[in-house]
């Protein structure tokens, strides 16, 4: 027996990671496309570029960690039924449940490892990724514009029609609201650059100035600019990112639950929502095994391509679960324990269906 649960150990642990590192590329392409043009065409620099890349992968790992589990379960039990390796070891004596026991064990220790770090490690790198991206937005200041969008930071709104690619902008137009009333700046073009402990400079060139009269509302004035300086008053370093936490994704489960005590009732459920759902992606990888394993030994014929199809079914299937029970949950429709465990009840309760039915056999 020993001999055996060293050989599915042995099977499983390749096929687990090549699946997870095939599952993260595939979640990772494209936010691939956004890391190059910041390295290649943003000058982020490779080394923010890479920090921004590891920050990233603990928010997929939370879901191709249980992903990978199911496949590599499925890509295990199916070839050996298809090598009739199950029915020889069936022939030893030992039972269909014997040869899962291993497998589910590993599963067992993933998923309480990935408890841990979905609620952990996951939302600190969310956070990290966060403030890291700011800094670069804030020491290249044209990393924040794109053509032809409105950009809103605090109370400036800024359109660019076109950014050359020695960073000269052309077509800008610039809305500043200050106590309700709009100053509007236009300019041909304009140059940006950091002014030292006040923001964003900008070097506009035959331009327009439009702004309201504060005694006569509807009434503007206007002048006209051949050059003209004006500076987008920005908060200087990050500092207020540590006062504001943001999204509830970038709070560690601790710190969350905290939260929910003193949070109003109206915006509750979504704070409780993000916290069960991480320890039911958690969990989800070793609920998977008790489906993936009686279906991959108990198919007849072709077992690996007719493994393969019922795991692309039920990643479907427990994601568009997933997703429906996280936004009943935030919109109190249904209790958010109950709402993002629904998928994991669902394959639990297959699984053990499967379970008794090939124990049977």
């Amino acid at each position: 027996m020993k001999i055996i649960n060293r050989y599915l150990v042995k099977e499983f642990f390749p096929k687990f990671l090549t699946s997870l590192l095939v599952l993260t590329f595939i979640l990772l392409m494209d936010q691939l496309f956004d890391l190059a043009d910041l390295l290649l065409n943003k000058g982020a620099g490779l080394f923010n570029t890479t920090k921004l890349l590891l920050y990233i992968l603990p928010s997929l790992f939370m879901f191709t960690v249980p992903m990978s589990v199911l496949s590599a379960t499925v890509l295990l039990f199916s070839r050996m039924n298809e090598d009739n390796e199950i029915t020889a070891i069936r022939t030893a004596g030992i039972s269909t449940v014997g040869i899962m026991k291993p497998v589910l064990l590993i599963g067992f220790l993933i998923s309480f490892i990935m408890t841990y770090f979905n609620s952990t490690v996951a939302p600190v790198s969310n956070y990290k990724f966060k403030m890291l991206y700011y800094q670069i937005l804030y020491k290249n200041p044209v990393l924040q514009f794109s053509e032809k969008n409105f950009i809103q930071m605090q109370n400036y709104d800024v359109y660019i029609r076109k950014i050359t690619d020695d960073n000269i902008l052309k077509g800008v137009l610039i809305y500043k609201w200050e106590e309700g009333l709009p100053t509007i700046t236009t300019a041909e073009t304009a140059e940006m650059a950091i002014a030292e402990g006040k923001g964003i400079l900008f070097r506009l060139n035959n331009g327009k100035i439009f702004q309201e009269n504060y005694k006569k509302p509807g009434d503007f004035n206007l002048c006209s600019f051949s050059n003209n300086e004006m500076i987008l008053q920005l908060n200087e370093n990050t500092e207020f990112l540590n006062r504001t936490e943001g999204s509830a994704r970038q709070l560690p489960s601790k710190v969350l639950l905290s939260k929910i005590k003193t949070i109003p009732e109206n915006i509750k459920n979504f704070y409780l929502t993000e916290y069960h759902l991480r320890f039911a992606l958690g969990w989800a990888g070793f609920l998977f095994i008790f489906v993936a394993a009686p279906v991959s030994m108990l198919a007849k014929t072709r077992a690996k391509s007719f493994g393969i199809a019922v795991m692309i079914g039920m990643i479907f299937i427990y994601y568009i679960l997933l997703a429906a029970g996280t936004t009943a949950g935030e919109r109190n429709f249904l209790n958010p324990l109950v709402a993002v465990w629904i998928p994991n009840f669902t394959v639990g309760i297959t699984g053990i269906i499967l379970v008794f039915r090939m124990a049977k056999k």
